[in-house]
């Protein structure tokens, strides 16, 4: 019965975070309350408070959920990256995942576009995340400095500047094609960003 409620506890609080991506990219976050959220999904106010204190909280935890679900769906393919082959597949599968999935793809719009974000939200979302998930960008620099890939590097490369400029790549690429202007293919823009990116930092060219 315990592992009964605790899976209805856990269907309940998915359906607060996909609601809340619904309403906050219809109403915008500022002007969605909880009281939106559980009457779009036939719930007391109370119901998500007691999944979320308050709304910072939500939106940490949406931000989670939704990243957790598209890296679930690249680690389908690979559960760990040991080669800068294996790591521009999982970058190209990233894209992959926002071109295919309609909620990745809303959740990313909504992020780009939508999101009206303040210094002071930013600090608290990030201040949440920091307790839930380890950030993506520190497991990206992680991997180009482990020894099998950093080894294939030129000397002067460094792979904490490499891990931003592949970084901006996939930002500014989420934005050209979310705000479909100029229109681009994600996944091959992804793919061909990745080893025009990479092939200036390899000690032999052209060898992904």
């Amino acid at each position: 019965m315990a592992r009964r409620t605790k899976e209805d506890a856990q269907v309940t609080r998915e359906s607060v975070l996909i609601a809340a991506l619904d309403l906050f990219s219809e109403k915008g976050y500022s002007r969605t309350t909880f009281s939106d959220i559980a009457k779009k999904i036939d719930m007391t106010r109370g119901a998500v408070y007691w999944h979320f204190d308050n709304k910072p909280a939500l939106l940490a935890a949406m931000v989670d959920y939704f990243c957790t679900l598209r890296e679930a769906r690249v680690q389908q393919h690979f559960a760990e990256i040991h080669s800068v082959e294996e790591l521009k597949q999982s970058f190209v599968e990233h894209a992959r995942a926002v071109a295919e999935d309609k909620r990745l793809k809303k959740f990313e719009f909504f992020m780009a576009f939508q999101m009206e974000w303040s210094e002071e939200l930013l600090t608290e979302t990030h201040k949440i995340l920091d307790k839930v998930r380890k950030d993506p960008f520190e497991k990206l620099v992680a991997i180009l400095r482990s020894p099998v890939i950093a080894s294939r590097f030129r000397p002067d490369i460094d792979p904490g500047c490499l891990a931003v400029t592949l970084a901006g790549l996939w930002v500014g690429l989420c934005k050209i094609y979310l705000g479909a202007c100029p229109k681009i293919d994600l996944v091959s823009a992804a793919a061909e960003g990745f080893d025009c990116i990479m092939n200036g930092a390899l000690k032999e060219r052209g060898r992904l």
